[in-house]
Order: structure tokens, then C-alpha cells, then sequence
């Protein structure tokens, strides 16, 4: 519990800065949504939203009819999305301040869950893989957007500046993507950025 109280003070303290730290990590938020394959229509659990930096993504798959269910744990990140879809006057999204261990969210609620540079900062990452795959419909998709130390000579060299964008509280050396297997199928992983960044993802089965 302690963790989770220094993660939502170090990401209170950076909210209003937040997408200028993270600029470089932007491009693959796409990548990684053709990965999650939404539909139109669809409701998108964007697990750890921050400050919505997914939400355009989102939206440009699923129209109007779709809806977006952004949870995060850090009142100041939400404070910033709420302002990002006043501004953009978005509809259909819903702001949820939660646990990503105990989502406050109903089982097979979502055609999609995403999440994007969160599992290496949330303390109890196993337990939020369980609860993403709970509340996602038989069928829908799971993705996974993380940072980890770099394969490539380049990128270990600049692995330290990924875990200054994490505020301090990012883990590079954890490995989400082994708890996918035996919750999900079709689960793959593939790397990016010399290593620094993969998207792993997966399909929940349609019967236990």
C-alpha cells in the first residue's frame, strides 16, 4: 500500500508536466492499438489512463458509438484528462479513479482492455493482469504498451532516461508479459525501439 501511496504522490507531483516527459514514447500507442483490434462501437477499458493520452487513438477506432473507460489511480493525472476532453469535447468517455488490482468495473464488461507504460509502475502488476482479464468480455483482446531495459547496444546505453520518464517508480526488469500465458490465448510479444519498448497482448477464451 505504501508503493501505491508513493506512485500517486510522484505522478500528482508531474501531472501538469506528464506529456512532455513522455513524448517519445508517443508513436507506438498506434502500434499498439492495432494490436488491441477495437471495433466500432466497442467498449475500451484503458487501464491507467494517466492523462488520456490514448483517448484519440481510441476514439478513431471505435466512433461515436463506442466508449472509453479510463481508470487510473492518481487524481491529478485525472484532473489533466478531464481537461483533455473538455478540450477536445469528447464524448463517451468515462473517468474512473481506481485500483488497477481491484477494478471498480463488473466481469466481462469490456470488448478491449489497453494498457500503456503502467505494469512496470503499479506495485502489484500480477494481480492487475488477473483483474484486466476479469472484467474483459469472452473474446476480446488484452494489450499490453511497456517500457523494459533496451536489447539493443544503443538503447541500453539510453535505458536510464526511460526510467527517469517513470518518475522513479518505473521497474524496467519486470517481465508482465510472462502472466499472460494461462490467462489468455493467442498471447504473443513483440519488441520495438532496439528492445526499450514491447506490446504483448492476447485473447480471452470464450469458455474457461
Amino acid at each position: 500500500m505504501t508503493e501505491l501511496r508513493t506512485v500517486q504522490r510522484l505522478y500528482g507531483l508531474v501531472a501538469r508536466i506528464y506529456d512532455l516527459r513522455v513524448g517519445p514514447f508517443l508513436r507506438r500507442r498506434k502500434t499498439a492499438l492495432d494490436a488491441l483490434r477495437p471495433r466500432q462501437g466497442d467498449t475500451v477499458l484503458d487501464l491507467a489512463c494517466g492523462t488520456g493520452l490514448n483517448f484519440r487513438h481510441i476514439i478513431e477506432r471505435i466512433g461515436p458509438e463506442g466508449r472509453i473507460v479510463g481508470v487510473d489511480c492518481t487524481r491529478g493525472m485525472l484532473r489533466q484528462a478531464r481537461r483533455k476532453l473538455a478540450r477536445h469535447r469528447w464524448d463517451g468517455v468515462t473517468l474512473v479513479e481506481g485500483d488497477a488490482t481491484r477494478l471498480p468495473l463488473a466481469s466481462d464488461s469490456c470488448d478491449a482492455v489497453l494498457c500503456s507504460y503502467a505494469m512496470a509502475i503499479i506495485p502489484d502488476y500480477p494481480r492487475a493482469v488477473v483483474e484486466a482479464v476479469r472484467v474483459l468480455k469472452p473474446g476480446g483482446r488484452l494489450v499490453l504498451l511497456e517500457p523494459k531495459r533496451g536489447s539493443a547496444l544503443w538503447a541500453r546505453a539510453v535505458t536510464p532516461l526511460v526510467a527517469l520518464a517513470g518518475v522513479g517508480v518505473v521497474h524496467l526488469d519486470r517481465r508482465a508479459w510472462e502472466e499472460l500465458p494461462g490467462l489468455l490465448e493467442d498471447v504473443s510479444r513483440r519488441d520495438y525501439v532496439g528492445g526499450l519498448v514491447y506490446i504483448a497482448s492476447g485473447t480471452k477464451a470464450h469458455s474457461a
